[in-house]
């Protein structure tokens, strides 16, 4: 249980961190590099991804140390809150990755799913793929490169609103949007066919 000192110095570190004061980042690593990776590790319970979480998280930490607020909670509340929704995040993507690969592996074109397709399902996977082609080149390039990041690139949605430095809402609401505007433009076509 970390006391009311404890606490205070961490409010001290977490100050010098926001003012981008090396010797008070470094401190704060010592004090709680072992506590967060124990978070994390209780989230991926594997010892080498959480280390690599601790890093990132670390590094969000030297980043972004100045969005704590000590008004909203304790720092270690808020050092901890962060290392399990990154990890969160590295769970969702690892699970992503894994059911993407699964799901590859199982279309794979082997001999016997070659010959039992036929002609008309060939033309027929061609005009879908057209047809989606289309609807994607309508999208924003907004909705388009969050899709991207999200559907080919794997990434979380919080991933990608830290690559692209954009609110969390913004990328949800462009990957909604660019997901219904898909819907309503393909499914029309698709049924056509």
């Amino acid at each position: 249980m970390i006391t009311h000192l404890e606490d205070q110095k961490l409010l001290q570190l977490m100050k010098g961190v926001a003012a981008k004061d090396t010797a008070s980042f470094d401190e704060l690593c010592l004090a709680v590099r072992g506590l967060l990776t124990a978070t994390i590790y209780k989230v991926l319970n594997n010892r080498e991804d959480s280390e690599d979480v601790c890093q990132e998280v670390l590094a969000k930490i030297w980043e972004r140390g100045s969005l704590f607020d000590q008004s909203k909670g304790r720092p270690l509340t808020w050092l901890r809150t962060l290392s399990r929704n990154r990890a969160i995040d590295r769970l969702r993507s690892k699970t992503r990755r894994s059911n993407l690969n699964e799901r590859f592996r199982g279309e794979v074109d082997t001999p016997s799913n070659r010959l039992s397709r036929d002609l008309t399902d060939v033309i027929s996977t061609n005009e879908h793929a057209s047809i989606v082609r289309k609807a994607v080149i309508n999208l924003t390039p907004a909705q388009q490169q969050v899709l991207e990041l999200s559907y080919f690139a794997g990434l979380t949605q919080s991933e990608i609103a830290e690559r692209l430095g954009q609110p969390l809402g913004t990328v949800k609401a462009r990957i909604r949007r660019g997901v219904q505007c898909l819907r309503e433009r393909v499914a029309p076509e698709m049924l056509a066919c």
